[in-house]
């Protein structure tokens, strides 16, 4: 395991060069300015992504209990978008939760998979309609941000390979699906590009996709477990400039510690108006930002009192992140049990959430802010 301090000294150096490349200002900063729905759109992606892997999986899914963490994931992707869609249309977010149960009777009883992943496909499909606008989803920024998210997510690319290392074979196949993915939406956005920026895109797709020529494994890879990750982020960093947006949310954790206590309002303001799912939705759009873009790590050695105040509030409320920091977002990712009795455990969600309020603005008050 890295040692606290050779991560310290990482997450400090990181920090002054991502500061530095800050500096060259993009005009769009979709996490900051329509996080919510960059959240929803993952979790629908990942659900899709899911089952996918399960379909490419077949007979695995009986074999290998590791399998099990996948079909459990599909609970803590929902808890990002079924509010909204209950608030949209209730009967649609119904049926999303019988297919979604629907499959995971299935891989238990091992019948009738096949027929309950296609159920399940098209009440999501019909989820993303009802919470992604039309022109949100057909934006080139709202697409790169997602390719981003999928690429380096806890399921993606990047990850995938990495853990089929570590002998977790289901990753290899959620990471292979993850890659086939983002090939298209890196098509729905393309020809925006320049012939130089396809050329290197497709370049490093075409490498990652040598890392993964298969859709499923029978035994872990040998390999190095950080292959995928260069050009996962050489690919992001060219959509940047595609898209002239800032896709990498940690790059100024001062901006982003600023950002999340104020995102947060408006989920305080719906748990105390008994709106619990939609409230919840842009909770873990927080969480997820706090865990995953080096703002916990960098809180973890500079405060690390209030990082502990905030990582407890997030997984009380979400039930990602938990007491293992070293994997903390992880678990939300990949359904972690501990998560219900925690979340049942807070009494007063609304008080709950303010608490992580006040934490999150000391977080920030670290950073001047």
């Amino acid at each position: 395991m890295v040692s606290k301090v050779l991560r310290f000294a990482t997450v400090t150096v990181g920090t002054a060069l991502l500061t530095g490349m800050a500096l060259a200002q993009y005009t769009f900063t979709p996490f900051f300015s329509q996080p919510l729905v960059q959240s929803q759109a993952f979790g629908l992606e990942m659900a899709l992504q899911r089952l996918a892997a399960l379909e490419l999986a077949g007979d695995a899914v009986e074999t290998d209990d590791d399998w099990e963490e996948v079909v459990e994931g599909l609970e803590a992707d929902l808890a990002r978008f079924i509010g909204s869609v209950r608030a949209t249309d209730p009967g649609l977010a119904d049926s999303v939760l019988d297919a979604v149960e629907g499959v995971e009777e299935a891989v238990e009883s091992g019948s009738g998979m096949s027929e309950a992943i296609a159920e399940a496909r098209e009440a999501l499909e019909a989820a993303y309609a009802a919470v992604v606008p039309p022109d949100v989803r057909s934006s080139r920024v709202f697409v790169a941000a997602l390719i981003t998210d999928m690429s380096l997510g806890g399921i993606g690319v990047g990850e995938g390979y990495e853990e089929a290392i570590e002998d977790e074979l289901p990753a290899y196949t959620l990471g292979y699906v993850a890659l086939e993915r983002v090939r298209e939406l890196w098509a729905e956005i393309a020809s925006s590009a320049t012939d130089q920026q396809r050329t290197d895109v497709e370049e490093m797709l075409d490498f990652i996709a040598t890392l993964y020529p298969v859709a499923t494994i029978d035994e872990a890879i040998v390999g190095n477990p950080e292959e995928a990750e260069a050009p996962v982020h050489r690919i992001i960093g060219v959509l940047e400039t595609i898209v002239d947006a800032e896709l990498y949310p940690g790059r100024d954790m001062a901006a982003l510690a600023r950002h999340l206590p104020e995102e947060l309002a408006g989920a305080c303001e719906r748990y105390g108006a008994g709106e619990d799912e939609q409230a919840t939705e842009i909770v873990i759009s927080v969480g997820y930002r706090y865990l995953e873009a080096d703002l916990g790590d960098f809180m973890e050695f500079m405060a690390p009192d209030v990082h502990e105040e905030v990582t407890e509030l997030i997984a009380a409320l979400t039930g990602m992140g938990g007491d293992d920091d070293d994997d903390e977002g992880e678990e939300g990712e990949e359904g972690g049990d501990e998560d219900d009795d925690e979340v049942a455990a807070v009494e007063d969600l609304a008080a709950a959430c303010r608490e992580l309020m006040e934490a999150l603005q000391e977080a920030s008050a670290v950073f001047g802010g």
